[in-house]
């Protein structure tokens, strides 16, 4: 594409139309891009002055005007009223207006009377808007959260797919394509310019590193402890607060309510935004942010884009976001000004499931999935935040220096970790179970009794006792087989009911909701035995129960000091196993069916220190 726009000085235009005396980093290399019709893709960091660069572009541009695709709604009138106090005539054209509105607007636009006008994606793609768009004469269309247009982008609307049509069926097709967005991976810039039919794009991308903002994460042992945690930091925080500003970001709206009602109860002036409110009330609540009346608030993800406060000190995600990119987007609305500022996540896993259930209904689901890992692994991580951020994003950065992790601050990451040893030990424990015969067989008589009528789930909550609503509407606390296994955990019941499915011992009908059947006589249990001669003399049953008792003391001493139950240790016929095989070495210890690598790292030298004195 090429343009007969004269030469024009960008930083004089700046100053006098915008009055900043300097570009951000990015901006001039855009617009210059722009000036020259080619079709441009900035990926520029929250607050990094964005739609500096279409507003510039298209005031240079000696004629036509310029379409801004936007999904903020909301911010659109606030933004075509600062441009307006510019000079710059621009309007607005979505779905809030009636549509007498809209039509003086688009006849406007047709008549060449404005030189900026938004229009919201389910606009501008609709039928009635296209015969208008042909008599319009267009410059430049600007693509904002261009993100959206991308199926792995986080935040993606499928009437962003369709804007390449735009350009195809326009008249001349000559106007360029600007997509912007501030959280974009290779793979999300790489779909949007192809969904969008860019061509030959310039790339421009600042930086995703902010150098005054100090990332950390905090681990709550309990959902419960978040409340008196926030109320410290907060407290903390007041005479910063007292010049800046501070959002507490949510997953739902309920959390929302139930953190403002809680901080509200406790002396704290603050505001909450979130979707389920209504406009009245949520410009209200917005315009006391921005004046300042209000510098605490607590919202969903509804708040924050398109907004620009300088001086937010404090960004603190009480759930984990969806994704890593919501997360930098959100966080970086902090600090703006260059001044230091903290961005803080709570973290725990009960979050992650939030997020899950949330993904679990949508139609991108698998690519929910994944973007969901990402950030799951960023709240355990151990390297310095920035660089993980920056990593994600496909950028090089050495260590911050100011994150909790380079500071080596872990604050209440240790005991995190250790709670997250324990439940992986536990899992471990319960994964290991071995059935013994008797046990066996009461699994086997169920199944044949139950003649089909249940599946491997429900016959494992049978067997456990399970006291959950599902087994309950479903009587099983009335069958007679109810709770003959409370001392087995239920997922090793499945496991075990698994395994015979794949030894054919069992077998399954049904698609959606599949029942289980006996198919083939279960096998009997036997033990091979040692030869006689294979056997040390002093191994004689005395000595292998001697073993087993000072292995069982071990055990045990181990479960008080760390307060846990005996079998979260080593169960019983781990050791028996170990009693009778007698291993010498680790790697002997780790052949034995029940010791995996963590349990023999773990309790290993001591066993064997035990075992050499037999």
């Amino acid at each position: 594409m090429t343009t007969t726009n004269p030469p024009v000085s960008l930083d004089a235009s700046l100053k006098k139309i915008f009055g900043f005396e300097t570009f951000r980093s990015g901006q001039r290399e855009a617009v210059q891009s722009i000036l020259n019709g080619q079709d441009t893709f900035a990926v520029l960091p929250t607050g990094a002055g964005k739609s500096l660069i279409y507003q510039l572009a298209s005031v240079l541009m000696p004629s036509g005007i310029t379409l801004v695709v936007s999904p903020l709604i909301a911010l659109m009138k606030d933004q075509a009223d600062s441009l307006n106090a510019l000079g710059i005539l621009t309007e607005t054209c979505n779905s809030s207006q009636d549509e007498l509105t809209q039509m003086k607007v688009l006849s406007q636009a047709v008549q060449g009377k404005l030189k900026i006008l938004f229009v919201s994606p389910e606009r501008i793609t609709s039928d009635s808007f296209d015969r208008i768009f042909q008599k319009m004469n267009i410059n430049l269309l600007v693509v904002d959260e261009a993100h959206c247009v991308s199926q792995w982008g986080h935040d993606f609307r499928p009437s962003y797919r369709t804007l390449a049509k735009l350009r195809e069926s326009y008249k001349s097709g000559n106007f360029p394509i600007v997509a912007l967005t501030a959280t974009a991976t290779e793979q999300v810039v790489n779909d949007t310019i192809k969904n969008l039919g860019m061509r030959d794009a310039v790339r421009i991308q600042s930086s995703f590193y902010r150098k005054n903002l100090k990332f950390q994460v905090e681990y709550p042992e309990r959902v419960l402890d978040k409340k008196e945690l926030l109320f410290r930091y907060l407290d903390s925080w007041k005479n910063k607060l007292e010049t800046g500003r501070c959002i507490i970001y949510c997953a739902t709206r309920a959390q929302v309510d139930e953190v403002y009602d809680f901080l509200k109860n406790n002396g704290f002036n603050i505001g909450k935004y979130h979707a389920g409110r209504t406009d009245g009330i949520r410009e209200r609540t917005q315009n006391a942010y921005a004046s300042g009346k209000v510098r605490i608030l607590i919202a969903t993800n509804a708040f924050g884009m398109g907004i620009d406060h300088p001086d937010v000190r404090l960004v603190l995600h009480y759930q984990a976001p969806a994704s890593m990119e919501a997360y930098y987007q959100e966080a970086g609305r902090a600090g703006r000004d260059g001044l230091d500022s903290r961005c803080v996540l709570f973290f725990h896993n009960a979050d992650l499931s939030v997020q899950q259930f949330i993904i679990s209904k949508e139609t991108n689901r698998k690519s929910g999935e994944t973007l969901l890992g990402f950030m799951r692994s960023y709240g355990k991580s151990i390297e310095c935040r920035q660089r993980t951020i920056c990593s994600y994003f496909g950028e090089n950065l050495e260590s911050c220096g100011i994150c909790d992790n380079c500071q080596k601050k872990h604050g209440t990451r240790d005991s995190y970790i250790q709670r997250e040893i324990k439940k992986s030990e536990v899992k471990e424990t319960k994964a290991s179970y071995e059935f013994n015969s008797e046990e066996e067989t009461i699994i086997y008589n169920t199944i044949q009794s139950l003649d089909g009528k249940f599946g491997k789930t429900s016959v494992a909550s049978l067997l456990k006792g399970s006291k959950s609503k599902d087994a309950l509407r479903k009587k099983l606390d009335r069958i007679p087989e109810y709770g003959k296994l409370s001392h087995v955990p239920e997922s090793a019941l499945i496991r075990f009911m698994e395994n015979a499915l794949e030894k054919k011992i069992l077998s399954q009908k049904g698609d959606k909701y599949p029942k289980i059947f006996i198919t083939s006589k279960p096998p009997i249990r036997t033990r091979k035995l040692k030869d006689s001669s294979e056997i040390s003399p002093k191994r004689n049953l005395t000595t292998n129960s001697l073993i087993l008792t000072k292995l069982k003391n071990y055990r045990d001493m181990k479960a008080r000091k760390l307060k846990w139950k005996k079998f979260m240790v080593l169960q019983n016929p781990v050791l028996k196993r170990i009693a009778e095989d007698l291993p010498r070495t680790k790697e002997d210890l780790i052949r034995i069916k029940g010791m995996g690598e963590s349990k023999v790292e773990k309790y290993g030298d001591e066993i064997l220190k035990i075992l050499s004195n037999f």
